[in-house]
């Protein structure tokens, strides 16, 4: 639950500044090479869409997919822990590699985000899938019409204009009373589906226009690419900038099908007299509310349409310079998006006071009850295993031999003893001393130092301040020098501070 809550979050509020940042940077590709063919900039928000989709994608897997190993020093347990033991944790001895910051969101608003997000996901779904089946029922509801010569003429030009993409006698022509406008519908058996009141008007240049426009679509696969627009915007149509991509990407869609239809198959001023023929016929031109169907109304941008159809476009050297540029364009936000992208994850609910004290008290437990079975398994094994009895108890005449060898070593190093060790240290930290050890680091072999041991005197001082805590000095047994000081915290504010 806490790594799709963490994955959902990640997703959701990277998404709300990596969008905004592809559509500003598709919105300025687009102006740059507005006066190029139209089908770039198609291309650019199509791209700009799946980039929409795909990059909080991967920047929520990342965050979740990198492990941070954290180690610490070896630590040997010599003896039973004791009820209420301290532990001194400094940055000295904590060894971490770099991790991105994790922000923490409130459990109300994190959850608040989570199903608001999921509602509206699961609202959006609804909705596609309901487009879906009335897109069927258009389907179902279509009859075939009789091809009379003229429209099967129209056909038959438009099949051989795109005869490169579009097979004879594979794209069905159907008719309806459902339908205001002329669509198409179809993953791999494509029909288009006109008006009855089209398929009844005798004017020769509207049916061709309308026909080949459809055509296009056809040839193009628009509905397969309007079908995976579509299931990709789900999850990220609660973004406006993700509605504006979605929205350029069915204007300059109908904007290529034009300009596919002015160079293939009706002259441009034509067809620009035949789209402005459907426009004033309404309702002809009344869009549908299905998602899922594509035809000559998807957009409403006739003015620009007929702008298009009358503009002349040229591309010559700059623009081809252009079109490499545009990509490169596109990449900043994605390499903006690797950057500056967070991670978010919901706070975790703090335990209570009694519930933390009554776990520490169960680990403590535990740990003893470790320790006091470990030691009667020795005992035991002792008692049933002589040759084992005397290894044990070779090895820990060893040790004590080995700790009398340092003891004289460290007695012979120091230079001060350990009363002008405690008056250092207590010059320096006023407080009442409980404890003085003499110790050394970094052993050659027993009994002799290596070239950079340090042979000190640890002294831990009880503070006088009402906060209580301790504090360890350690001082070296050469020439009576601090060599480092550190605090101990009191075992309740180490707990507020770990809150």
């Amino acid at each position: 639950m806490r790594i799709s809550s963490q994955l959902l979050l990640t997703f959701l509020l990277n998404a709300c500044w990596q969008i905004a940042l592809i559509a500003a940077f598709a919105s300025i590709g687009s102006r740059i090479i507005r006066d190029a063919s139209i089908r770039f900039r198609h291309a650019i928000w199509l791209g700009a869409l799946v980039l929409s989709f795909i990059v909080p994608v991967i920047t929520a897997s990342r965050f979740q997919l990198d492990t941070i190993p954290v180690s610490t020093p070896a630590q040997i347990e010599q003896g039973p822990p004791t009820i209420g033991q301290r532990t001194i944790t400094t940055e000295s001895s904590l060894a971490t590699r770099s991790a991105p910051a994790v922000f923490l969101l409130g459990r109300t608003m994190g959850l608040f985000l989570l199903i608001s997000y999921l509602l509206f996901v699961v609202y959006r779904s609804f909705k596609l899938a309901l487009a879906w089946r009335m897109t069927r029922q258009l389907r179902l509801s279509a009859i075939e019409i009789n091809l009379n010569d003229r429209v099967e003429d129209i056909v038959r030009t438009c099949e051989a204009a795109l005869s490169s993409s579009v097979k004879p006698n594979k794209v069905a022509v159907l008719s309806s009373n459902s339908v205001p406008v002329p669509i198409t519908v179809g993953l791999f058996r494509p029909v288009i589906i006109l008006p009855n009141e089209l398929v009844l008007n005798s004017n020769h240049e509207l049916l061709l226009s309308a026909i080949g426009h459809e055509f296009i679509h056809v040839a193009r696969r628009d509905y397969l690419f309007n079908l995976i627009c579509e299931v990709l915007y789900v999850p990220i149509s609660f973004h406006p900038a993700a509605a504006l991509i979605r929205r350029r990407i069915k204007q300059t869609r109908e904007l290529c099908c034009d300009e596919l239809v002015a160079e293939l198959i009706v002259n441009p001023e034509v067809y620009a007299r035949s789209l402005i023929k459907l426009a004033s016929s309404a309702p002809t031109l009344r869009r549908l509310s299905v998602s899922t169907t594509v035809g000559i109304a998807d957009a409403d941008i006739l003015e620009a349409r007929i702008m298009s159809l009358l503009r002349k476009t040229k591309t010559n050297k700059r623009w081809k310079v252009m079109f490499i540029a545009v990509p490169v364009l596109l990449a900043i936000p994605c390499v903006a998006a690797a950057a500056f992208a967070m991670k978010f994850d919901l706070a975790q609910q703090e335990p209570s006071q009694e519930q933390k004290e009554r776990r520490e008290r169960e680990t403590t437990e535990t740990r003893m009850r470790a320790y006091n079975t470990e030691s009667l398994e020795m005992k035991q094994r002792m008692d049933a295993d002589p040759r084992f009895r005397e290894e044990v108890m070779r090895k820990r005449e060893m040790e004590v031999e080995m700790r009398t060898i340092r003891q004289a070593a460290l007695a012979r190093l120091a230079k001060i003893n350990m009363d002008q060790a405690i008056q250092i240290a207590s010059s320096q930290n006023a407080g009442k001393v409980l404890e003085c050890t003499l110790d050394a680091s970094h052993w050659e072999e027993p009994g002799k130092l290596a070239d950079d041991g340090v042979v000190f005197y640890r002294v831990v001082i009880l503070n006088e301040d009402p906060n209580g805590g301790s504090t360890h000095v350690w001082v070296n047994a050469m020439d009576g020098n601090i060599i480092k000081t550190e605090k101990e915290l009191p075992r309740k504010q180490r707990r507020s501070e770990q809150r």
